[in-house]
């Protein structure tokens, strides 16, 4: 750990960074934000490693990062990350950048099968050095920065340009490239998340579905409510009011705040602190005569496999992939996700070209294992 590592906190700084690393063929990537502290989080800090150098630069001090996006587009230059999803995400969210090719060593490691994959657990596999972790849920908004902020920030990329070659060396042996590329391809493409927010996303909340429709209005209205007062005091949703305390309150709904003491016991916090505003969000859900949605308007539809030759289809297959996934030592999911193996079931294949309808389906599953699940699907005929 004896590269040069660089705090980027001003304009020169940065371009001074942008001239050392151009040229570079391999670029470790990380974020670190502020998610846990405040209602709407933003990138903090972005740390790259090229080469025997490490930068930190500080997008807080920094207003104009738009130098780094020739680089982080360049098809010349692998970005390296490890779940890469929330990095690209949110660097996509904040600056529009587009990274491209990525290559993701969390995903390449799920696919060789390995049972522990963070970051922690690869460095200490393949580097012998244990990461420090007591900061991962710090808030990274706020200044300033100390010595040991900045040591722990910068290991997060220092090691990736070498974890990847180490893996991939791997992942050839295992024969498994197109699987990791295609998967890491399909993370470049994910769309730019978009700030909005949307009433009806109170489904999203695990355990809605089994609520009635008056617990989904009462719900709803909660839910509207705790954005209003999350956005105000600019904390997140959950340092607010749970989601376990939203469900709860929505399926008794509370009229006065002597019921809602009453249910939930006068020390509970949503008492203490939010009394009034939920009662009266619960009572404007209960006079709520307004249609309740019986999914999110961006929820892919799900798959019911009503026959029951279907039902049938779905579980031999499930059988067959964990059959296989057991085969390569790795989890059934990252073989095949359930969800593909209802749409196969639910399609009534016959021939492996009929697998291209199948939309979640990646390509590299068509080529591995198409054959196999047309004679799987031909045999229970």
């Amino acid at each position: 750990m004896n590269h040069e590592w660089r705090y980027i906190d001003d304009e020169a700084g940065l371009k001074e960074a942008v001239e050392a690393i151009s040229g570079a063929e391999v670029l470790g990537i990380d974020t670190e934000a502020d998610s846990f502290f405040h209602y709407q989080e933003r990138v903090c800090l972005v740390q790259l490693t090229a080469g025997q150098l490490d930068l930190i630069i500080d997008p807080l001090a920094v207003e104009d990062l738009s130098s780094l996006a020739p680089i982080f587009a360049d098809p010349d230059v692998v970005k390296v990350l490890h779940g890469a999803d929330y990095d690209i995400a949110s660097l996509k969210r904040d600056y529009d950048f587009e990274l491209t090719p990525v290559f993701d060593t969390m995903i390449a490691s799920q696919a060789l099968g390995f049972d522990r994959y963070s970051l922690a657990d690869l460095v200490a596999r393949f580097f012998d050095v244990k990461l420090e972790k007591k900061y991962q849920r710090r808030d990274w908004s706020k200044r300033p920065l100390k010595r040991e902020h900045l040591e722990y920030a910068r290991l997060d990329s220092h090691f990736l340009p070498r974890l990847r070659e180490l893996i991939w060396e791997q992942v050839v042996e295992a024969g498994r490239e197109e699987q990791v590329l295609e998967e890491c391809r399909l993370l470049e493409e994910r769309d730019r998340p978009v700030h909005t927010f949307d009433p009806n996303d109170f489904l999203r909340i695990r355990g809605a579905g089994r609520l009635d429709d008056r617990g989904k209005r009462v719900l709803r209205a909660l839910y509207v409510m705790r954005d209003g007062m999350a956005r105000e005091v600019d904390r997140p949703h959950f340092k607010v009011i749970g989601n376990d305390a939203l469900l709860k309150i929505a399926a008794q709904p509370a009229r006065t705040v002597e019921e809602l003491t009453r249910r939930l016991g006068k020390k509970h916090h949503v008492v203490r602190r939010y009394a009034e505003p939920v009662v009266t969000a619960c009572q404007k859900g209960l006079e709520d005569r307004t249609k309740v949605p019986r999914s999110r308007p961006d929820a892919r539809p799900n798959r019911r496999l009503s026959k029951p030759d279907e039902t049938k289809a779905f579980e031999a297959l499930r059988t067959w992939r964990n059959k296989r996934a057991k085969e390569r030592g790795i989890e059934a999911g990252v073989l095949m996700s359930n969800a593909v193996l209802q749409e196969v079931a639910a399609s009534h294949i016959r021939r492996a070209e009929d697998l291209q309808a199948i939309e979640p389906m990646r390509d590299w599953q068509r080529r591995e294992f198409g054959d196999e699940i047309v004679a799987l699907i031909a045999g229970l005929s």
